[in-house]
């Protein structure tokens, strides 16, 4: 849905989704609830120091073009808006990967420099690892259904008008109700069979070394199975966990917390990524993506070709409703003579 302004008069622009009109035409739509959201709206645009005075401070955004309705399902709100009952809300948290953790010698995962700004998961067989190994380098990419390589998210204010501290973390997030314990992971169940996310013992802190350099704990569970209203075709739901982001800042400290981690303010929580492949994606990969092809963004090692496929896993806060789109390339050793 959107909001059409016609010459002061409010109108509600609605569209159904390709599921939508799917249900409407088996007689089993039915509105049963709704979001809103402000994906249009840049709050930097709010000038305090408009010379007309404070009712013009927020004229630019009035101004605005409204967007009108989208028919996709997942690009309709990218930004819901959150209740909440407190009145003096300064900041809102937000949702990221981690690229820093490469830096300090940490197993998470990472994009490759120069290639598509993918994140790779290998088919558990020896011979798709150990290639991938040599030509990707093995910080590059997470093995389908393994427990120690993961994507490292964190959440939290991302401003650096606020240090990153335990009582900034207190009086910012944890008094307002702005924690995410939790997270919704929502992906192709074509593709992906189950997610796993921190288990027991994963930790992300950087108070157990005395320079701050940073620990990274990574014990990966397989996430239950939830039940939720995204109705996107072809997609399931997990929930993982969301560990409290013990990344603080620290004056004494020689590593910077903002070197340690990807948020500029205080941490609410982090969470880690991997997915378990369906094993039998061959039809899958001629359909949806490329079969024999060289890795021309290759780090090193032999030049051998590979099946892959791209996907898109959201990843959204069960309190907070902060999310993040993760690219991830399902890839396999091409085998074929």
């Amino acid at each position: 849905m959107g909001f059409l302004d016609n010459s002061g008069d409010i109108i509600l622009d609605a569209v159904l989704t390709d599921l939508g009109r799917k249900k409407m035409a088996d007689g089993t739509f039915s509105i049963t609830k709704f979001a809103v959201g402000d994906d249009e709206i840049d709050y930097g645009l709010y000038n305090k120091n408009n010379a007309a005075g404070s009712a013009y401070y927020d004229l630019e955004i009035l101004q605005t073009p409204i967007m009108e309705a989208f028919t996709q399902t997942n690009a309709g709100i990218n930004y819901g808006l959150l209740t909440n009952t407190a009145t003096n809300i300064l900041y809102l948290p937000v949702m990221d990967i981690n690229t820093k953790s490469i830096n300090q010698g940490l197993g998470a995962i990472q994009a490759i420099a120069g290639a598509p700004n993918v994140y790779h998961v290998a088919a558990n067989t020896n011979n798709t690892v150990d290639k991938l190994t040599n030509n990707l380098g093995p910080n590059y990419f997470a093995t389908s259904g393994g427990t120690t390589t993961a994507i490292l998210l964190e959440a939290g204010l991302n401003t650096p008008l606020l240090n990153g501290t335990e009582a900034n973390r207190s009086s910012y997030l944890v008094s307002n109700n702005l924690v995410d314990t939790s997270f919704y992971v929502y992906y192709d169940n074509r593709f992906i069979n189950s997610i796993l996310g921190p288990g027991n013992g994963s930790q992300f802190t950087n108070t157990l070394n005395p320079d701050g350099s940073p620990t990274l704990e990574i014990s990966l569970t397989t996430a239950p199975s939830v039940t939720t209203d995204l109705q996107l075709e072809n997609y399931s739901t997990a929930r993982i966990n969301g560990p409290i982001d013990a990344v603080y800042y620290n004056a004494a400290y020689s590593t910077a917390d903002t070197a340690v981690s990807v948020i500029s303010g205080p941490r609410s929580s982090f969470t880690l990524l991997n997915v378990e492949l369906n094993p039998n994606l061959n039809t899958e990969y001629s359909k949806y993506g490329k079969k024999g092809v060289s890795l021309g963004y290759r780090t090193g090692g032999n030049n051998n070709t590979y099946n892959y496929l791209d996907t898109i896993v959201y990843i959204q806060g069960t309190r907070t409703g902060t999310q993040i789109q993760v690219p991830l390339r399902l890839i396999t050793l091409n085998t074929a003579a």
